[in-house]
């Protein structure tokens, strides 16, 4: 490729890179492994959003002085063009590898958010009750532009629809077709790096996780809010109510997700070799996990959903601890809990995020939790449990010191 001051180029949406020692890099791609100098890195991140080649030669120089870098940098620029790295013109479409290294720009992802009807109904619902003519939208993890469309749809005078994953570019082409193209303008990035050229009056966003938070939308709501938006922005969702249930998960569950006595056994049997270091140590904790809803729903009740936290999503990021003294409702076994939520996702709509109303389509997953080990309960004991939120997505949930409330 002929390559002048003034051509733009694109780099390949997913490579996979290896730095060694020295700082220079290694990537993979195209069935090849092709090596750069140290300056290929800040090259490579200089052209994720697509930039000519005089702006992304001035962005790593900023980094660097000397004519002998700058000769250095141009090097290394025309080797990236040349390896296919850098190219004139996007990649548009689904990816071809697959996860985790597709991320979301790989098809299958995308089938399964578009294919939960329930969920993105509920959600187009909460913007068509928010958006007025009046109002910018910023619509963050946009993915299809599916939210961004409803947006756009509902009134909005403009929507910015951002972005990091390949899917944005698509999505750019989707809104075309369908009307939308000098209603919607599509970021590629990530929303903490980014200006806007006029503040939102309303966010929206669904990077709901299966736990509410893991996905960080408080953090990243937080910093929207206080960035790129009204002092009074809306927010769908806005907030999160969320309840926690005793169940008796079935061991082959529970054996997926920690160390038991059955696995020492057995794996003696097998291999003549003693793991008990792994169960002693494995009894510290309690194992988080994530299972299909329509799994959960089908294991056996030891108490009815328990409120355990309230979140808004107006307020800022904070740490904290919550705790629930939880009614046994059935005589039995508890070796686990459940945590599932309610997305308050505008003041008439709520989506529930509760097992048993997902089913084969959600595309979300139930946030479990395995104690060390089951104990006998009997109908009406109450039971303590503790939750906490460590922050960037982080939680945990533990049975209080003695189980009793």
């Amino acid at each position: 490729m002929n390559i002048q001051p003034d051509t733009v180029l694109h780099r390949k949406p997913e490579l996979i890179v290896e730095i060694d020692s020295a700082n220079c890099i290694r990537v993979h791609h195209d069935q090849q492994i092709l090596q750069f100098d140290q300056y290929g890195l800040g090259l490579l991140d200089a052209f994720y959003e697509p930039r000519s080649v005089r702006e992304g030669i001035a962005v790593v120089q900023r980094r660097l002085g000397g004519r002998r870098a700058t000769e250095e940098i141009v090097t290394t620029l025309s080797q990236l063009v040349d390896g296919g790295l850098l190219q004139s013109a996007a990649d548009v479409g689904f990816t071809e590898r697959m996860f985790p290294h597709g991320g979301y720009g790989i098809a299958a992802l995308n089938i399964a958010i578009l294919d939960d009807p329930k969920r993105k109904r509920a959600f187009i619902r909460a913007v068509e009750d928010v958006v007025t003519p009046q109002d910018v939208v910023l619509d963050l993890g946009t993915g299809s532009g599916v939210l961004a469309m409803a947006a756009a749809r509902a009134g909005a005078r403009h929507v910015y629809a951002v972005e990091p994953a390949r899917s944005g570019d698509l999505a750019a082409k989707v809104a075309a077709d369908n009307g939308f193209e000098d209603r919607i303008t599509f970021i590629k990035g990530w929303s903490s790096s980014l200006m806007l050229p006029e503040p939102a009056t309303v966010i929206t966003t669904d990077i709901v996780g299966n736990e509410a938070f893991d996905m960080l939308i408080w953090e990243v709501y937080q910093d929207a809010r206080q960035r790129l938006a009204v002092p009074d922005v809306k927010l769908v969702p806005e907030s999160f109510r969320a309840s926690i249930q005793l169940v008796e998960i079935p061991e082959t569950v529970v054996e997926k997700q920690r160390v038991t006595k059955r696995h020492i056994e057995t794996w003696r049997n097998w291999y003549g070799f003693d793991f008990s270091a792994m169960y002693e140590i494995d009894t510290q904790r309690v194992a988080g996990f994530y299972e299909r809803p329509e799994e959960v729903s089908q294991w056996v009740d030891m108490s009815e959903p328990t409120d355990i936290f309230v979140a808004s999503l107006a307020d800022d990021v904070k740490k904290f601890e919550s705790e629930a003294s939880v009614a046994i409702t059935r005589t039995g076994r508890v070796n686990g809990a459940v945590l599932s939520f309610d997305a308050q996702l505008s003041p008439q709509t709520v989506l529930s995020a509760a097992p048993e109303s997902g089913s084969r389509r959600s595309h979300w997953f139930t946030a479990c939790w395995a104690f060390s080990e089951a104990r006998q309960v009997s109908v009406g004991e109450q039971v303590g449990l503790g939750y906490r939120y460590q922050g960037e997505g982080l939680s945990a949930v533990w049975l209080r010191e003695g189980g009793n409330a």
